[in-house]
């Protein structure tokens, strides 16, 4: 089973805002005592450092006034990543409105910035590869652009100059998985803060916890030790028929777990499952472990039917925006242990919740597995250039400075955008945010809708446990697919 390397690092930077030097400060005395001699005291000088900055990794340009054209999706409200028109006391608008207030600043360019859908992204990006024209510098789309790239509509990200794929603030995960036959035509990172906010994770009702006596998994989380078997353990016999009409329902009840139907593949990929890999010739291979597959669906089956969650999904007998809504709707009302959900959907669905919560990784499948592995919804941006770039000193500059200095200015403080919904706010969940955030995982296949990894959707709706069946009727269907991938990226030019 190939074992991708996924790095762990905690933000260094959330260490070094905590820390304060102290000075003491000595007043004239009037007092006869017998002070020592000033030279005969030793002294130990304090010498403050400052953690590096991406900022100077930059070989910065003025280009004179250019103007520097952005566009963004509005897919659930993902144009805050570039619009920031003034300061107005929001705070991922007053962090991204500094931000390019820096890059303007640094690069003398005047920033313009629209919305747009993703699709609508993507047709301006193709007809501009098609035209020899170039409608913007920053296209922000989603993972739907994998069309482009197989079609030969994109710029390769390893030949754009000033872009540096090895800095940390261009995603290393994405770029190993989403690099075929040596070429990367999308590319992610710290340069869009909403798509690092769709990382999927773990919540918790600390009221509930306190009310059942229940200690917070924190210091299981942060050693490494948050496995989907301790989940399951503290989820028993916490959904409540609170009622008493002999039913549970979710209107009414107390539940382990709530979470959309999308879920269960994130606790496939938390567990450490996989589908595909690159592999050392550069062509995408499907890699379906059915064993490893039935034994992390077990798990999850066991979590969200096992314990009774609210498993919301589409098709389930109410309208879809309905059941979406309602998974997140009833942890907001107080009403599930625990809730799993996207960093951007706290903005969205529990601005008003009372409770307060705690922030957890998605479960490991035992401690053995080397690292958290978060999901990354689908909806996250993407970065893309069209093939038909017409200045990419310009355009490679530009992107560069700003995905450096949004990890600069905006990703040490994502914390406090979760804060601003005014329920997270101890030091445990920022570490956890950042070690989250570091630990994403693109898988290839799925990426680019070949999509095994909705198995475990599809048998959880129809309440089925046959993980081999499954695959047997299906995986030749992901192998098709997979194969046709490689073949278009291998009739692509360098």
């Amino acid at each position: 089973m190939h074992k991708k390397h996924f790095q762990s690092k905690l933000a260094l930077l959330l260490c070094l805002l905590m820390m304060a030097s102290s000075l003491a400060a000595c007043g004239d005395s009037e007092s006869t005592e017998t002070t020592a001699d000033p030279a005969a005291v030793e002294t130990e000088t304090v010498v403050e450092t400052e953690a590096p900055k991406a900022a100077d990794t930059l070989t910065v340009t003025d280009f004179g006034g250019r103007d520097y054209r952005m566009v963004s999706t509005n897919q659930d409200n993902r144009q805050v990543d570039i619009i920031a028109e003034e300061l107005n006391g929001a705070t991922l608008n007053d962090l991204v409105y500094n931000r390019n207030t820096a890059v303007s600043d640094l690069y003398n360019v005047v920033i313009s910035a629209e919305e747009m859908d993703y699709s609508a992204i993507n047709n301006v990006a193709k007809q501009d590869a098609q035209a020899g024209d170039m409608s913007y510098e920053l296209y922000l789309t989603n993972y739907t652009a994998n069309s482009l790239a197989s079609g030969g509509f994109l710029y390769d990200f390893y030949t754009l100059p000033h872009v540096d794929l090895e800095q940390e603030w261009w995603d290393q995960n994405e770029k190993e998985d989403l690099t075929i036959y040596g070429k990367l035509y999308m590319a992610i990172g710290d340069i869009s803060p909403t798509e690092l906010l769709t990382s999927e994770c773990m919540l918790f009702n600390k009221v509930l916890f306190d009310n059942n006596g229940m200690e917070y998994p924190y210091e299981a989380a942060l050693n490494g030790e948050w496995t989907i078997d301790m989940m399951l353990e503290l989820a028993d016999g916490l959904t409540t028929d609170l009622n008493g009409d002999g039913a549970i329902k979710v209107e009414d009840d107390l539940f382990s777990v709530t979470c959309w139907g999308d879920y269960a593949q994130t606790l496939f990929y938390g567990m450490g499952g996989d589908m595909s890999y690159v592999a050392d010739d550069g062509s995408v291979v499907l890699d379906i472990d059915v064993e490893q597959c039935a034994n992390i669906y077990a798990k999850a089956y066991a979590l969200l039917k096992g314990t009774q969650g609210n498993y919301e999904y589409s098709g389930n007998g109410t309208e879809v925006m309905t059941a979406h809504e309602r998974s997140f709707k009833t942890f907001a009302e107080g009403r599930a242990y625990f809730c799993g959900i996207t960093f951007q959907k706290i903005e969205t669905f529990l601005r008003e919740m009372e409770d307060d919560y705690g922030v957890l990784p998605n479960p490991k499948y035992d401690v053995h597995q080397q690292n958290y592995s978060t999901c990354v919804s689908g909806a996250g941006s993407m970065v893309i250039v069209p093939k038909s770039c017409t200045d990419p000193e310009f355009v490679g500059s530009l992107l560069e400075g700003t995905a450096a200095l949004s990890y600069d200015m905006i990703t040490p403080d994502l914390i406090d955008v979760l804060a601003s919904t005014k329920n997270v706010r101890d030091m445990e969940s920022s570490e956890i945010v950042q070690l989250i955030i570091r630990n994403r995982n693109f898988d290839t296949a799925r990426m680019h809708d070949a999509s095994p990894d909705t198995f475990t959707e599809q048998l959880l709706i129809k309440d089925s446990t046959d993980v081999a069946s499954f695959f047997a009727t299906q995986e030749k269907t992901y192998l098709t697919k997979v194969e046709k991938l490689n073949e278009a990226y291998g009739k692509l030019e360098g």
